[in-house]
């Protein structure tokens, strides 16, 4: 970080500004790596279609195996460096990083080395085009760094030319100047990225001064006043609404209870079953919704910029309701022009999936129709309805916690209230505007309103979903919870889906457990033990002592703080209520990363 530009007015002193922007290079080159193993993954997978005849199994799996343990190094030094962030030297975890990607170019560039000479002048031809493609992709990774860039991009293209000049001397001179001009340029482009860096880091910092600057003045001092006021009369409006939609299904759970310990029939007892599950589910949407409340009322729900495909999230959401509208018998229609936004992709997801649900549920027969499209200075998100339609003294009731229109007997199956309420807040937290255009008779459409970006760099490739289901049979899977009504059920539900399930109700037991019977294949603990070790520290050290294995964390917490903590431990966080569909789909996520 030599080349910082001085001339930016009211700029900090070189070094400071030099460090934080290295530190941001870092931060943002260790996330990439992180997923690196995937990318590089479905790339050998490709190749292999090709040459894993052509270049001879032996030599394309000893390459394949080198390939990806190189990029999982890498991830796994990535991870390491992202969980010591305010620790390290960002000097030396820079130096580490063009190092490893000069090993990464080197590794990668050896298919040129090792197939070339064994293919056809086709598939050598189609073999340099994919080399060549390595450290353009490599400008994206390196997060403008022009010295990673450099070294991955000439290990990865001059073995490439050399074998190329070997195999076909009358291309000498132009193969080895082509690709060395070819690494110059990607290096360019590298470090104007890295200026551009440079001057972000810049803004933000002002950025910064001058929030802190508004934080002090008075004005400042009486709206967080008025805020702390209006969210206390929230925060007790939702209370007194959320008990009577808490104590009803209570109610009902506990005559069920009642019911089950009858010795009902086989036939009454399948019928409670169902109830019972719709009770629970109705359980979870509502105080999954309070969660999500409380999340943004104390800052915690912190937006996390990225740049994606925002019609291919709403695709596929709108896929996900295609079943739900069409067993109403309603026609769910798409017009999504094709957009790049830099926002957060779960909560405009959140968003979405709340719009759609909630024009279902508000329609008995026609369409729902989900439209997006560029404005001059918007981007805009439409979901239209051909419902019953709202008043207009109703448009801003929509919007508060709990306020349903048609449903004054708190009908469960018509939500909780809280979709729309949920849609203001996140709208708010991104820069968005939700507006509502409705009329008796004529239904609703609400239009969300993104700001538009001056500039889009290219669509990248969305990440593969994995749909797989892993098969749990022994599967060795612990449990630590404090509660034993939650280790019983969860050592039966476990058990049913053929897992090996052990449990333990604190520290102790589970020291004993480890002890007993070795590490497990996966570990779910609570956060709170009752004990002075919370679940994340104890997994921690259970990690250190045993070695590596996955660790899911449980927690019926909604303060900031015990968020905060399971969040910094880094393992995946599952809220209490957790359904059994969101379990099975975690513990599957969790065991196939381990593979």
């Amino acid at each position: 970080m030599k080349d910082l530009d001085p001339r930016m007015t009211g700029s900090p002193p070189v070094a400071a500004l030099g460090h934080e922007v290295l530190v941001e290079m870092v931060t943002l080159h260790a996330r990439v790596l992180q997923r690196m193993p995937v990318v590089q993954l479905v790339l050998v997978g490709g190749l292999g279609i090709v040459f894993y005849e052509k270049a001879g199994s032996t030599t394309y799996l000893t390459w394949a195996v080198l390939a990806i343990g190189m990029e999982c190094l890498r991830s796994v030094v990535a991870t390491w460096v992202l969980r010591r962030l305010d620790s390290i030297d960002p000097h030396r975890v820079h130096r580490w990083f063009i190092g490893m990607a000069a090993a990464a170019g080197f590794v990668d560039s050896l298919m040129s080395v090792l197939f070339m000479p064994r293919v056809s002048l086709l598939d050598q031809a189609w073999l340099g085009v994919v080399v060549f493609a390595i450290p353009a992709a490599g400008v994206a990774v390196s997060m403008s760094s022009r010295y990673i860039l450099s070294a991955f991009a000439l290990a990865v293209i001059v073995p490439a030319c050399l074998t190329w000049a070997v195999l076909h001397p009358e291309h000498r001179e132009a193969v080895i100047g082509l690709g060395l001009l070819y690494c110059g340029l990607l290096i360019l482009v590298a470090a104007e990225s890295e200026r551009l860096l440079t001057r972000a880091v810049t803004i933000r910092r002002e950025r910064d001064r001058v929030v802190r600057d508004l934080e002090r003045s008075n004005q400042e001092v009486r709206a967080a006043q008025r805020r702390a006021e209006d969210s206390a009369q929230a925060r007790a409006r939702v209370l007194a609404a959320a008990s009577h939609d808490l104590r009803q299904p209570l109610h009902a759970l506990s005559i069920y209870s009642a019911i089950l310990a009858a010795n009902p029939s086989p036939p009454t007892l399948r019928e409670v079953g169902v109830n019972i599950d719709q009770i629970v589910r109705s359980l979870g949407d509502l105080l999954g919704g309070l969660l999500d409340l409380s999340r943004l009322s104390t800052g915690y729900f912190t937006p996390e910029q990225q740049d994606f495909q925002l019609d291919a999230v709403v695709a596929g959401i709108c896929h996900e309701f295609d079943s739900v509208a069409r067993s109403k018998g309603l026609t769910l229609s798409t017009e999504l022009a094709a957009i790049q936004v830099r926002s957060d992709p779960m909560i405009l997801g959140r968003i979405t999936r709340n719009l759609i649900d909630n024009a279902i549920k508000y329609t008995d027969q026609g369409k729902v129709m989900v439209h997006l499209r560029r404005g001059p200075e918007t981007i805009v998100l439409e979901v239209a309805d051909t419902g019953k339609g709202i008043a207009a003294h109703e448009h801003q009731h929509v919007f508060e916690e709990f306020y349903q229109i048609d449903n004054p007997g708190r009908d469960r199956s018509k939500g909780v209230g809280l979709g729309l309420a949920l849609v203001q807040r996140m709208s708010e937290l991104i820069g968005a505007r939700i507006e509502l255009e409705s009329a008796p008779g004529s239904g609703s459409t609400f239009r969300l309103s993104l700001p538009a970006a001056t500039s889009m760099p290219a669509p990248e490739v969305a990440d593969t979903i994995h749909s797989d289901i892993v098969d749990l049979a022994g599967a060795r899977i612990y449990v630590i919870d404090d509660e034993q009504d939650i280790l019983a059920s969860m050592k039966t539900l476990l058990g049913l889906w053929g897992a090996n399930a052990q449990t333990a109700n604190g520290a102790a037991a589970a020291e004993s457990l480890f002890t007993e019977h070795g590490p497990p294949q996966l570990l779910i603990a609570d956060l709170r033990l009752g004990e002075a070790e919370h679940g994340t520290a104890l997994s921690q050290r259970l990690r250190q002592r045993w070695g590596e294995f996955p660790v899911l964390i449980t927690t019926g917490e909604t303060s900031s703080e015990a968020l905060r903590e399971a969040n910094e431990a880094g393992y995946p966080l599952l809220h209490k209520p957790i359904a059994a569909k969101r379990l099975r789909e975690a513990i599957d996520a969790a065991l196939i990363g381990q593979r």
